[in-house]
Formats: structure tokens, sequence, C-alpha cells
């Protein structure tokens, strides 16, 4: 080899090193960077996402139009992570199959983890997961599916969550991805293989023991001056407020609930306002609670715990 092909091919084992180490840095870099998701348009249907080629991510179809824009799409299953019982007879009308696997706003048990990677795996696709608004819950499951099947990085399901408007309140949910561990094939295996159109969710007294518990780390929080409390660091103030919220909201929207009336519904509605006005006022001022905040803290939370007395009172108690 004479000395000018040497200086070639040294030039060439140069630049194809710094290609690689170039690739392998952007490689790196792009570890918590979104993956490719991509933002769609359909009538009837909110905030939604082609995921991957097989998963896609919005609100819960409801009407004719929604269902016809999934099947045009070219949806097969759909996956509902919402509280409430899914259309299952209008979905078959368009040769849809729903499934439902619901999952609260704090977080995704393993168990349910499980369940959504097995469904994910087997049930004919593409497939569409939701929630109620296609913003929380249903990216929380979108982005444990897509590590399962996809490849996904904890970082990358992080980063889908923010693309898809997950709010940073609901930390559970967040906490559900960036801690993520593939279910072993033994676990796997344990979920059944039969999937429902409509999964048994908790009655109205399994929800209203919910809201106590959530009014009971809303009582240390207050206890602490509407701080963290000393030596429970998981009880963020303002995420404990949203997720009171949440479920009286999530209340209303049960059939048994709505079948008690407008009276009941109004307490509901009421109590939902107060934890609304209590989780602004608490997200707002995270830092600065001064004497004014802390008394309005005081005055939202005795309101909305006046609504739950009033409701105990005429409909419990």
């Amino acid at each position: 080899m004479d000395f000018s092909t040497l200086a070639k091919f040294l030039r060439a084992a140069a630049f194809s090193a710094v290609a690689a180490i170039a690739s392998a840095q952007a490689d790196n870099g792009s570890a918590s960077m979104p993956p490719k998701v991509v933002p769609l348009r359909a009538v009837a249907i909110d905030n939604l996402f082609r995921a991957t080629d097989r998963i896609f991510s919005g609100s819960q179809p409801e009407g004719d139009e929604a269902f016809a824009s999934l099947r045009k799409l070219g949806v097969k299953t759909i996956i509902s992570v919402d509280g409430t019982r899914p259309d299952a007879e209008r979905a078959a009308k368009f040769q849809l199959r729903y499934v439902h696997i619901p999952h609260g706003y704090d977080g995704i048990p393993a168990e349910t983890a499980a369940r959504l990677v097995k469904a994910a795996r087997t049930l004919e696709g593409p497939i569409f997961v939701h929630c109620h608004h296609g913003k929380h819950r249903g990216p929380a499951a979108v982005g444990v599916i897509c590590q399962a099947t996809a490849n996904w990085t904890p970082d990358q399901a992080v980063a889908w969550m923010k693309q898809a408007g997950t709010a940073p309140d609901y930390a559970g949910l967040y906490r559900a991805n960036a801690e993520f561990c593939m279910p072993t094939a033994e676990e796997l295996a344990r979920v059944p293989d039969a999937f429902p159109s409509s999964a048994e969710v908790s009655g109205l007294v399994d929800a209203m023991v919910a809201i106590d518990h959530r009014w009971d780390h809303l009582k240390a929080v207050q206890k602490a001056g509407w701080r963290v409390p000393p030596g429970q660091p998981d009880l963020i103030p303002a995420t404990e407020a949203l997720l009171l919220q949440e479920a009286y909201r999530e209340l209303q929207r049960d059939a048994r609930a709505q079948a008690k009336g407008d009276a009941f519904l109004g307490l509901l509605r009421k109590a939902e306002s107060d934890a609304n006005d209590l989780q602004a006022l608490l997200a707002s001022r995270a830092t600065t609670l001064d004497e004014a905040a802390l008394r309005q803290a005081d005055v939202l939370s005795k309101a909305a715990g006046e609504a739950c007395a009033g409701c105990h009172k005429k409909f419990r108690n």
C-alpha cells in the first residue's frame, strides 16, 4: 500500500470513528427525548395521538361519529382505562372490540399494568387507549404499554405523557412510568386470557371510602400548615387536593350516583368546586403560604367538608 492510499485509508477510518462517536452521543441524548408520537385530528375524538403504528391514544369516544373515526383509523380494539362503563354495544356496531381495564389518577398498580401489557400483546390491533379526556390516565397507560411493546424507555414514556398534556400534579401516573418494571412471564401468565368489555368498578360505598381516605391525607396536610407533613413525603398538598377533586368528579359520572338525583349530584359538584379552588390555591402558593393564604385554605377545606357532611346527613346517615 503506497503512502497516498494509506493516508486515504486513515482519513476514512478516522471519519468512521468520529461518526460512530457522534451517533452514540446522539443515541444517548435521545434516550430522554419524546418518541415519534404523531398528533392526529378526527371527528369527535379529542387529544388524539398515534403513539406507535399499533397504539393510539385519545379521549372517550361518544356517539356514532367517534366510533366511525376510530374505524376509519383502522382501530380494531379499544381499551378504556376510565372508570365509567364503556359503550360496548355501539362499538360493536362498528366491528370494534371494547376492553375495560380501569385505574385511578393516583397511579397504575402492578396487577393493572400486567393486564394492560398482556392485552396490548395479545389483542387484535391497532389498539386505541382512552380515559375520559385523553390527557391523564390514558397517556399513562399508553406509556406503560409502549415500554412493554415498543422498547420505549421510562424517560421517553414520561416525555410522551408531557406531550399528551398529562398535568405534572398527577405524580402517581408519572411515577408509574418512571419506575415501570416489566411484568415477568409468570405474572403475565396469571393474567386471565379473557378481557371483559365492562369491568367491575368500585361501588358508591367504595368510592366514598376512597374520598374519606383523601380527606385523611388533607387533614394531615392541614395540620402541617398546608405543607408536606413531616414523615409523609408523598403527601404533596396540591396533589392531594387535586386527587380529591377528581374523586368527586369521577363519582358524578357514575350511573349509581346519577340515579340519586340532582340534590346528590349538586352536593358533589359543590365539593368538587371547593376542592378545585383549594388545589389552585395550594399549587399557586406552594412556597409562599402567608397567613392570608393559610386562612383561605382553611375556609375552602371547611366548605368542601361541609358539602360532604351534608351529603352524609341526607343520603347516608
